[in-house]
């Protein structure tokens, strides 16, 4: 019997994917991640990047939730 896989949407690609990290409830895909980590500053990506984790942390905020 074949097993069942989770699957969750990734925050930066919006892609299905299986394996990841979560950071404040919001769930990064590896490729993203390695992506993430990887990516210089100067690559047009950067700003994307930025813009995405930025959102995590506001809208942790606005929720009031606390911690990592």
């Amino acid at each position: 019997m074949a097993e069942s896989i989770d699957r969750i949407s990734c925050l930066v690609c919006q892609k299905e994917q299986a394996k990841g990290i979560k950071i404040l409830d919001e769930f990064i895909c590896e490729d993203c991640e390695q992506d993430i980590v990887n990516t210089k500053v100067e690559d047009e990506r950067y700003p994307q990047y930025v813009i995405r984790m930025r959102n995590l942390w506001k809208n942790r905020e606005t929720t009031g939730e606390r911690g990592l």
